[in-house]
């Protein structure tokens, strides 16, 4: 199965203000921006969509969108995956949202993708090429075999310094890690010229120790010198 046609990444921030400077600092191309239902901006790395919530949550997660949720919900509850919250509009499922066993937040959203922005497919920001949506697991082999349920195939998998694989659905590049090094989800970038763009970066205000940039939200960048 397919979890939808489109997706962005979702993060909900105490100060959408503060958050909003951050990712216009890193280069992220603002696409549009509302009051209601709650103060929200969109943003693209080039690459993915972000968008920016302030509906008095933190969190971040996935929003995959279609307009047939209520059959892929179905399909979800068939091997196991429980909802936290399912939500109606005008007399039709409009929302559904899941969680993998370790944490990470996914909704369905019932919205014809065809209505949405899509990025250009080549980065544009200041942190390079987007790699991965790390991910902090529990058990690989487990959480491996959960996500290729839902469509993604392994792009690579490796053992050192830990079982650890990169996964893809077409739409999103997923890293499983099993480790406890890091929760996450942590977007994750790569440039052969990281340390300049660091140093960059940190010219404007921003600090960045190991690679390691923490945004006003909360949510964590990982900026890696590489090639991929």
């Amino acid at each position: 199965m397919k979890l939808g046609d489109l997706v962005q990444i979702a993060i909900g921030v105490p100060d959408l203000a503060a958050s909003a400077a951050f990712y216009e600092t890193l280069g992220f191309e603002k696409l549009a921006e509302d009051e209601l239902p709650w103060p929200w901006k969109q943003y693209s790395d080039g690459q993915n969509l972000f968008l920016l919530n302030q509906d008095g949550n933190q969190y971040i997660g996935l929003n995959y969108f279609s307009t047939n949720v209520a059959e892929k919900v179905k399909q979800l509850e068939g091997i196991g995956a429980e909802f936290l919250l399912k939500e109606e509009f005008d007399g039709r499922l409009h929302m559904a949202i899941f969680t993998d066993a370790d944490g990470l937040m996914v909704g369905l959203i019932n919205n014809d993708p065809t209505d949405m922005p899509v990025p250009a497919g080549q980065p544009l920001s200041h942190c390079g090429k987007f790699g991965e949506f790390a991910l902090g697991v529990a058990d690989f082999q487990k959480a491996a075999q959960f996500w290729q349920q839902l469509g993604f195939t392994s792009l690579y998998t490796g053992s050192e310094p830990y079982p650890y694989g990169i996964f893809s659905d077409g739409l999103m590049l997923l890293g499983l890690h099993q480790t406890d090094q890091f929760q996450g989800p942590c977007p994750t970038y790569f440039a052969v010229d990281m340390p300049q763009r660091i140093e960059q970066l940190e010219a404007q205000g921003l600090t960045i120790p190991g690679g390691i940039l923490k945004a006003p939200g909360g949510e964590t960048l990982f900026l890696f010198t590489g090639e991929i």
